[in-house]
């Protein structure tokens, strides 16, 4: 049985993954969590080198920040969808298709507050994301050489190669489903906005996919994990719909 434990900082999340045959890291956090992280590491027994691999559900600079580090420096491969490639390759430089739908201006005007989130990123780092430089790229399917062989299940909307990672037990939904998002002040399962995501219509449709995943513990990006099942999540994301 897998045990997982959360890291980042309550804001943002990502996940050490114990599968019994290996530790796995589900995201990459920020650049500026590896403090954080190395002190984590410790309190659990294990090191940065014990960690062989590294799955990206997504290539925004709060998924990957530690991501090439890791792999320079402790060895660890990244796997990237291949949807993601060219994101996880410029992080901070977008094709215009890769972009938000609509301006953060309009969300933070109706309410301030949501600027929280982004404000809380730039200063862990944000800017200062590195690039994967050489990612090993999968398509849809089960992952057979990483430890747990977790499912990989394209989500697209959020980005265009947005993953979720289902274990037999958990389903790591990175921003494809969260429970909680700062920018409208929803929490719950839901989408995030369209400040953040590239096709909200086609995000919406995404979590059709992964109703059939009948996993009782959602780990999201951002916000609480969810431990009433996947189904159900994704049922209460659709309900929430597309803001």
């Amino acid at each position: 049985m897998s045990v997982v434990h959360r890291l980042g900082d309550g804001l943002v999340n990502f996940y050490l993954v114990d599968t019994g045959e290996g530790l796995v890291l589900v995201d990459a956090g920020l650049p500026g969590h590896w403090k954080g992280f190395l002190a984590d590491l410790d309190r659990l027994g294990c090191a940065p080198p014990d960690i062989t691999d590294v799955l990206v559900t997504h290539g925004h600079p709060d998924h990957i920040g530690l991501a090439e580090r890791l792999r320079t420096e402790a060895g660890a491969r990244v796997h990237v969808h291949e949807a993601e490639a060219a994101l996880a390759a410029a992080p901070l430089k977008p094709a215009a298709d890769a972009r938000p739908e609509k301006s953060i201006v309009g969300y933070a005007l109706r309410r301030p507050s949501g600027l929280r989130t982004p404000l809380h990123l730039l200063r862990l780092g944000a800017l200062r994301t590195r690039p994967v430089a050489e990612p090993v790229l999968f398509a849809d399917g089960r992952l057979d050489d990483v430890p747990g062989r977790p499912l990989a299940v394209h989500t697209p909307g959020h980005t265009h190669g947005s993953t979720v990672f289902v274990f037999p037990e958990h389903a790591f939904t990175g921003d494809a489903l969260v429970t909680r998002d700062e920018m409208v002040g929803h929490v719950g399962p839901t989408l995030l906005c369209r400040a953040f995501t590239h096709d909200g219509r086609a995000a919406l449709e995404s979590l059709r996919a992964l109703e059939e995943h009948d996993v009782r513990s959602v780990h999201p990006g951002h916000g609480e994990p969810w431990t009433d099942g996947l189904p159900a999540a994704v049922r209460a994301a659709v309900a929430a719909g597309v803001r």
